[in-house]
């Protein structure tokens, strides 16, 4: 199929091929006749109240309901899990999220937490003081170049960027590009001038890596933000190529990240079992916030307990969600296992199929050493696969999150975004500072360490305010 741009307007477009898939992309002259048009959008979307804008935006959601309902989606599903790699269910689930990222509630909270006034202050001067005020204006236009690994994350900057009043350039990747491009192409079916001027404030057009339009969007163009979700080499290229642009777009970078689990023997039960089962097994761990190694604070034969029990979730769950496991996959995972049982650890596997894989290893991660054998089988190809290390103090788990992305196995992350806590109440809040103290972004109940709060900023950041700028009025001379 034919990947096309998402526009109001005819811009001008250059048709390319990229592997099997014919992409059109929007063209230097279209991005430019689109940009030129920036100033007067942001404007008009600006005199809107913000509560119109967001019913326009509930009002995608609601579309997307009623087609996933009538089981209209049936084709996207099928092809966005040969792009991504996830199975139908884990696509359909994913489908069943959309109208939360677009909710008119979800994104009024998250407005309402970003700003330290009223959200008023997105359409008009607003009183933050005696004779003082402020009015939130639009950073843009904003170019969001978004990640693949799921729907649903290009929606949350690209929602947030309309709703603040920004003309809005989405770049997805090839992997997702049909999937984001069926849920904005709903705008077309609602009626209305917010709804239209919507449209024309959004546009959705893929880039290859050597693409003159990208090389024009970085250097030359008159885009206000450039949101880069994503690692390297291409975040190093891109900051490059911002830092040459003659207009001095601010850049906000979201890196990869991973996620991590900690459970003590006291709360080591059925749900947390649970809990860290489905977290294994949603998304194939490829989210940010993916547990991808475990530390388990306890006694051996307490944590030999735990992993068991782990074990007869993940069948349970796999029932529910079957992954996509290739040939060469399978070879290595079975490498893998015999690697790490020989180097000491304790594997748990699936056994009718390698779904899932548990190794259980003392006071270190044995995972460095078994990956000389399978050098592969690095973070991003690893998948519904963690280890677990048991250690006697939960000073031993946070120092094993702290020296985590130094590790070879966990090369091409920055860090640890969130991690997800099944843990004696007596010692939460001392894990939590010592947590927030080592950089962590995000600490969770590991039964829901996957969903995101509308209160929550993103990656320590907040994107609202990041893609508005403050105009501070007085009307009175300050006292003396």
């Amino acid at each position: 199929m034919a990947l096309t741009p998402l526009y109001k307007r005819e811009y001008a477009c250059i048709e390319k091929k990229i592997g099997n898939q014919a992409v059109a992309e929007i063209s230097e002259d279209g991005l430019s006749d689109l940009l030129s048009k920036a100033r007067e959008i942001q404007n008009q979307l600006c005199s809107i109240p913000v509560e119109e804008r967001l019913i326009v935006i509930e009002k995608i959601g609601r579309a997307w309901t009623e087609k996933h309902r009538k089981g209209e989606l049936e084709g996207l599903k099928n092809e966005l899990s040969t792009s991504t790699g996830y199975g139908p269910k884990m696509i359909d689930m994913e489908f069943s999220l959309v109208p939360a990222a677009l909710s008119a509630l979800s994104i009024k909270q998250n407005l309402r937490s970003s700003f330290p006034f009223e959200i008023s202050c997105l359409e008009r001067f607003t009183a933050v003081g005696s004779n003082e005020y402020c009015w939130y204006r639009p950073r843009g236009p904003v170019f969001i170049i978004s990640s693949g690994n799921s729907l649903i994350p290009p929606l949350i900057p690209t929602t947030i960027s309309l709703a603040t009043g920004n003309m809005t350039l989405l770049r997805p990747s090839l992997a997702n590009f049909l999937g984001v491009k069926a849920v904005y192409s709903l705008l077309e079916g609602i009626s209305g001038d917010v709804a239209e001027l919507m449209r024309e404030a959004l546009a959705i057009s893929y880039f290859s890596h050597d693409s003159t339009s990208l090389e024009y969007l970085l250097t030359k163009s008159k885009v206000g933000v450039v949101n880069f979700w994503g690692g390297e080499p291409a975040r190093t290229e891109i900051s490059r190529r911002v830092s040459s642009n003659p207009h001095h777009p601010t850049l906000i970078i979201n890196g990869p990240l991973t996620g991590y689990a900690i459970v003590d023997a006291a709360s080591a039960g059925e749900s947390s079992a649970l809990a860290l089962a489905r977290n294994i097994l949603l998304y194939d761990q490829q989210l940010c916030s993916s547990p991808t190694e475990g530390a388990f604070v306890g006694s051996w034969e307490e944590a030999v307990e735990f992993a068991t029990l782990v074990g007869k979730k993940l069948d349970e769950l796999t029932e529910i969600l079957p992954p996509k496991v290739t040939e060469s996959y399978a070879y290595v995972i079975e490498g893998m296992r015999r690697s790490l049982q020989f180097k000491g650890s304790m594997v748990f596997k699936s056994e009718s199929s390698p779904s899932w894989t548990l190794a259980l290893s003392k006071s270190r991660s044995i995972l460095d050493d078994a990956l000389r054998a399978f050098p592969e089988f690095g973070l991003h190809t690893r998948r519904r696969f963690m280890e677990i290390i048991v250690v006697e103090k939960y000073e031993d788990a946070i120092k094993m999150i702290e020296g985590l992305p130094k590790r070879k196995s966990f090369g091409g992350i920055d860090g640890v975004q969130s991690v997800g806590l099944s843990v004696s109440d007596d010692v939460r809040e001392r894990l939590c500072t010592g947590l927030a103290e080592r950089g962590i972004f995000r600490i969770l109940p590991l039964e829901d360490m996957y969903m995101r709060s509308p209160l929550e900023p993103y990656d320590g950041m907040n994107l609202a305010q990041a893609f508005t700028y403050a105009v501070y009025r007085r009307d009175k001379p300050l006292e003396a």
